[in-house]
């Protein structure tokens, strides 16, 4: 049965989004989704649906807020858990919800696969309580119903009989209450671990971070045929100057956060930024035959964003950044480095040839090397736009892909 899930934002848009965004996991019967436009909207659709038991709510809404809700909802006797949505910047609405009871919160703009992830683990928080409380009563009933064979047997015994009774009751209250503080206990634990967990796959490629987990360590793998990709904003320098410190980061952030959704919808892997470059990978930790397709696919599809950004911007007469892309397929040594800080990184001609791809490149263009050409030109259509001199290579040919 799907797992029943409300909603709760006062912005019409914010609806649909959802909507779009999960339609396959509600089409898979995962999730099954309920939409109110502010607080007590949402209490209305809870005494509706007896099945609800995860609600991610807004903060700010007219007539009752996210708050406000919050406080109303845990004083129902049903088990529920809330996710509270506000912008990053509102950390002390954030913490306000968090101490009255909310088990996690996301960040607005919301990044839907951190919304994925958080509402996979709070199903999973829901289904332990469910089954708790499904235990809890079996265990009730089973003991009323002991009690009342131990009381029909004493009828016809002495005082002793009475006095034994009295400290069996008194001994199971302790298990009850050791049973109880045992099974708190494993759920913090638990959650911890979940955490730990996910913060760790953040940083690291899931086999790497199950390889540091297992062995403490990791060792450093030769990949002999991986495709790396560079990105870098035309004159961010310039633009930066036009910027406040706190907008330059959102929109640094803005941006990255695209291009990690592009890599992961594409399989490749993102390996770091470096001030406003951005490196990607295909081809490991997992090696494929498809990672120089991979990563044009992804290529094109960062282009295609920034371009999109860019239109958005000139019509509102702001400043706009300008991307170059180059790629290129080689050999590279991988591993992570670093003791309290974990990095994981590459490293090797491809990843220097690649940088020399996107700095010999054009704004919104995406230039390949010959060594890349040769593994998609039967997929893309590209154009030869002369040689560059490579230290240690000699000449190595450059094409532009040409993009719809």
């Amino acid at each position: 049965m799907p797992e029943r899930i409300l909603f709760v934002d006062d912005e019409p848009d914010m609806e649909e989004l959802v909507k779009q965004r999960f339609r396959k996991l509600v089409r898979e019967e995962k999730f099954s989704l309920e939409f109110a436009r502010n607080g007590r909207h949402a209490l209305e659709k809870l005494d509706e649906f007896n099945d609800i038991h995860i609600v991610v709510t807004d903060i700010n809404m007219p007539e009752m807020d996210g708050l406000t809700l919050l406080s109303e909802i845990s004083k129902l006797d049903r088990p529920t858990r809330t996710l509270v949505v506000s912008a990053y910047g509102d950390m002390q609405n954030i913490r306000t919800a968090m101490n009255n009871g909310a088990f996690d919160f996301v960040t607005k703009p919301i990044e839907f696969t951190d919304l994925e992830r958080t509402l996979e683990r709070t199903t999973h928080e829901v289904a332990f309580l469910l089954q708790s409380l499904d235990t809890k009563e079996k265990l009730h009933f089973e003991t009323i119903e002991r009690m009342k064979a131990q009381e029909e047997s004493l009828r016809q015994a002495n005082e002793n009989a009475r006095l034994i009774q009295e400290q069996n009751a008194m001994l199971e209250q302790k298990v009850a209450e050791r049973t109880q503080e045992l099974l708190e206990k494993n759920t913090i634990l638990d959650a911890e671990m979940k955490r730990s967990e996910e913060l760790l796959l953040n940083i690291l490629p899931y086999d790497t971070a199950q390889e540091l987990k297992a062995k403490g360590s990791t060792e450093a793998r030769h990949y002999s045929d991986i495709t790396v990709m560079f990105t870098d904003f035309k004159g961010f320098t310039g633009i930066a100057e036009k910027l406040t410190p706190q907008q330059l980061v959102t929109e640094i952030d803005m941006y990255f956060k695209a291009f990690d959704l592009i890599a992961d919808m594409h399989g490749i892997e993102k390996i770091k930024t470096i001030g406003d470059a951005y490196m990607a990978a295909g081809g490991l930790p997992t090696e494929n035959t498809t990672h120089a397709q991979d990563v044009i696919r992804a290529a094109i599809d960062i282009r295609a964003f920034v371009e999109n950004q860019k239109s958005i911007r000139i019509a509102k007469g702001l400043p706009y950044f300008e991307i170059r892309i180059g790629v290129h397929t080689g050999p590279v040594v991988a591993g992570v480095v670093g003791h309290r800080k974990f990095a994981y990184d590459i490293w090797g001609d491809a990843v220097n040839l690649a940088s020399r791809m996107e700095s010999s490149g054009e704004a919104g263009r995406i230039n390949i090397s010959a060594s890349t050409y040769e593994r998609i030109k039967d997929k893309f259509t590209c154009t030869f736009r002369g040689e560059i001199e490579a230290k240690n290579k000699g000449k190595v040919g450059m094409y532009f892909v040409e993009t719809p």
